[in-house]
């Protein structure tokens, strides 16, 4: 499939029924709101978590992406502390007296309303379902056909996630987008358009017509992946790179993860001099948020480049950050005191300001880095080179030298990037081409 066919497959969807909010979100050259925002991270096939005080629109939100998307297919749940999720997929056969699965496992959306209404012990019910599957019989069942996403809702007081029960990290690490609705206030066009269609109806939530565009969706999230490499360029990788190494970096022990759970602390007893940076504030981001940044990238340019019709959807260094940033807030990579104090509490705030500079340390040094790894891949590699990425631009030294020892051994390489002997024996050259 083309990436016109794409811009228009998506522009094709419908927008949200009834939810109202044209407030910014992410500016990718085109305004993206909540709406926005939560579609791609539908197609992405990423969790999502919805957050914020009562009332905002959360279980709106979660009622117009399954009627208009899905055509109301979608498994709702409202959790509460006395629910088994095993009763919503299983059900007794009484003629073959046996527990069966229920259509319900098709389904290729499952939302959770106010899910922190349900205590700890309920919630971890909630983990398999976030992982796409289910367990019956000792067997592991997935959801949907091919496709599952799971949007949540919580209401939070503080900065705590609190509705009756406080929220697990285990369960808040399945949610790969969490937007905190609250940092969104509707504006007047808004508010004039829901107080006009609501004059004089029931508070309660407004139903939505049903339009199923299963098909559509399932179709542009499964092109995304096949094609997600191809969109990447270098400035791109070495965005994603420096989020898992930059930020691991650690000038007292080479890596924060050794001692994860003594920043600040020991920062401030050795006087390091990185901690007014935030250095010390920020922990290694994980793995799955990775992962996570590089499924929502692709899908974030594909809105932006629908709103237009243009594009070609390449991802560079802005549109990971701008993933890292909708990513990371709840990622558990932030000081929960340091938020509180220089934030107000609000980690998104905080990682605003972070991704700020690491945008600007990032366009320091990009060219330079470029500059670099063509050394490297012309296997003219040296000290002089290497010595000019220190401290959290180290790994970039090492993954430099890994280049050039490569190059060294097989000759230049610029003209061998796309040879498949070479990038099946150095899968890391991939991302080179």
């Amino acid at each position: 499939m083309r990436y016109k066919e794409l811009l228009e497959k998506v522009k094709d969807l419908p927008k949200f029924p009834v939810y109202r909010n044209s407030s910014e979100v992410v500016n990718l050259g085109e305004s993206l709101g909540i709406e926005d925002v939560v579609l791609a991270g539908v197609l992405a096939e990423l969790n999502i978590l919805l957050i914020g005080e009562r009332g905002e629109g959360k279980t709106q939100i979660m009622d117009d992406v399954n009627n208009s998307l899905f055509g109301g297919r979608g498994t709702y749940i409202r959790a509460r502390p006395d629910m088994r999720t095993k009763e919503l997929y299983e059900f007794f056969n009484i003629k073959k007296l046996r527990r069966e699965l229920a259509d319900m496992v098709k389904a290729p959306l499952t939302m959770i309303d106010e899910i922190n209404r349900a205590p700890p012990i309920i919630q971890n019910e909630f983990f398999h379902m976030c992982d796409g599957y289910i367990e019956h019989e000792g067997k592991k069942i997935q959801l949907g056909e091919g496709f599952h996403t799971t949007i949540a809702s919580a209401n939070v007081s503080s900065e705590r996630y609190r509705g009756t029960f406080e929220m697990d990290d285990a369960i808040l690490d399945r949610f790969y987008l969490i937007l905190n609705i609250d940092n969104y206030p509707t504006k007047v066009t808004d508010d004039l358009e829901i107080i006009t269609a609501e004059a004089g109806k029931s508070p309660k939530l407004a139903e939505s017509l049903k339009e199923d565009h299963s098909e559509e969706i399932f179709a542009i999230a499964k092109e995304i992946k096949k094609t997600r490499e191809e969109k990447f360029d270098f400035d791109a990788y070495l965005a994603l790179l420096y989020l898992k190494r930059g930020l691991d970096y650690c000038s007292l022990k080479g890596s924060k993860r050794i001692i994860s759970y003594a920043i600040p602390a020991l920062c401030k007893k050795n006087s390091c001099d990185r901690l007014d940076k935030g250095c010390g504030y920020v922990r290694a981001i994980s793995e799955r948020t990775v992962e996570a940044i590089a499924a929502l990238a692709p899908t974030l340019r594909l809105v932006a480049d629908s709103k237009n019709g243009k594009g070609k959807g390449a991802i560079t260094y802005g549109e990971i950050l701008e993933a890292f940033r909708l990513a990371s807030p709840y990622a558990g990579i932030l000081d929960f005191n340091w938020v509180r104090h220089k934030y107000y509490s609000n980690p998104s705030l905080a990682v605003d300001e972070l991704t700020k500079n690491i945008k600007e340390e990032f366009i320091e040094k990009k060219e330079e880095a470029k500059a670099g790894l063509r050394r490297a891949l012309e296997g003219k590699l040296d000290n002089e080179v290497t010595s000019r990425f220190g401290e959290e631009w180290k790994f970039f030294s090492g993954a430099l030298g890994e280049i050039g020892m490569v190059a060294k051994k097989h000759g230049k390489l610029i003209k061998n990037l796309r040879n498949e002997n070479l990038i099946k024996q150095y899968p890391f050259l991939r991302a080179l081409r």
